[in-house]
């Protein structure tokens, strides 16, 4: 009767926990890469699916593109620039939850994380009314150091709602997993070429800090000057960001990890690391200016 009962429960338990590693070890079934937001995105998903889910997911990506690209005028930051000092807009859902995240990095990095560029003051979030209002005529907001993120979290969880099991969704800086463990390198800045790739980064013969092992619900960001550099500002100066050559933070949101990372970037690798202990469950891998690097406890590497 007790050895009935225990293959019961060990049924049970692979039911719960024994599918999810299954999928883990499934080849990829289904890879589709894309254009969007300025650069590559790519999913690959283990396990059966649909095509199809992998181009809706992309199609996500693509629909946010056209509401929080300052470079479309039809888009919704576009709209709210236009209005600064004029008056409220009422926006999509999407657009006030990476705004109202925005908002909530500016203050646990004291401004190092800015979407105004310097001017979080003038910017105004009714939640009730879902409106946002630029104070002052000539504020405008870039989602630059957070919307791929949110862009690739929204994807993640597309597929996760549609019953997918173990994915992976690189848009090259911003990273986010389903299922796991999936292998991502971080490229060592000190050797010039793109960041964090995932696991075509062996491919390229790139030198690597370090593997990181994501696992699920986990997402990766990597901020550096070194592949555009000077596109990251110290929103507080208004100069270019130059304590860093490169953050990787793992978290579990990829639209936070990635503002985050940009944070860390601005703040520095003193500051920088005590803002990422300060949050829970998020690591961090940080190259100072004079290379040396930088890793919290939780974060191995392979």
């Amino acid at each position: 009767m007790k050895v009935r009962f225990f293959f019961v429960i060990a049924a049970i338990i692979f039911l719960f926990i024994g599918v999810e590693l299954f999928y883990n070890f499934l080849p990829i079934t289904f890879e589709r890469t894309d254009q969007v937001m300025g650069t590559t995105v790519r999913i690959k998903v283990r396990g059966p699916a649909s095509p199809y889910l992998t181009k809706r997911a992309i199609y996500e990506i693509k629909r946010l593109e056209k509401i929080f690209s300052s470079f479309r005028k039809d888009s919704e930051i576009s709209l709210i620039n236009s209005l600064a000092g004029k008056a409220p807009l009422q926006v999509s859902l999407d657009t006030f939850k990476v705004l109202k995240m925005a908002v909530e990095v500016n203050r646990l990095s004291k401004g190092a994380f800015d979407v105004t560029l310097g001017h979080a003051r003038d910017l105004e979030l009714n939640e009730k009314l879902r409106k946002v209002y630029l104070k002052r005529k000539g504020v405008k907001i870039d989602l630059g150091g957070i919307g791929k993120g949110y862009a690739v979290e929204l994807s993640r969880q597309f597929l996760m709602r549609k019953g997918v099991k173990s994915a992976i969704i690189d848009m090259h800086s911003s990273i986010a997993v389903i299922g796991g463990p999936w292998r991502v390198g971080v490229i060592d800045p000190r050797n010039r070429k793109p960041e964090a790739r995932s696991q075509r980064t062996e491919e390229r013969n790139q030198k690597l800090l370090g593997v990181v092992s994501l696992n699920d619900g986990e997402a990766l960001s990597t901020s550096g000057q070194y592949e555009q550099p000077g596109h990251i500002i110290d929103p507080r100066t208004g100069s270019t960001a130059v304590k860093c050559l490169s953050v990787t933070i793992v978290g579990k949101n990829a639209g936070f990890v990635d503002a985050l990372s940009t944070a860390v970037f601005v703040l520095g690798p003193m500051e920088g690391m005590k803002l990422v202990q300060s949050l829970p469950s998020m690591e961090a891998l940080v190259v100072d200016k004079q290379g040396r690097t930088l890793k919290s406890k939780g974060l191995g590497l392979l």
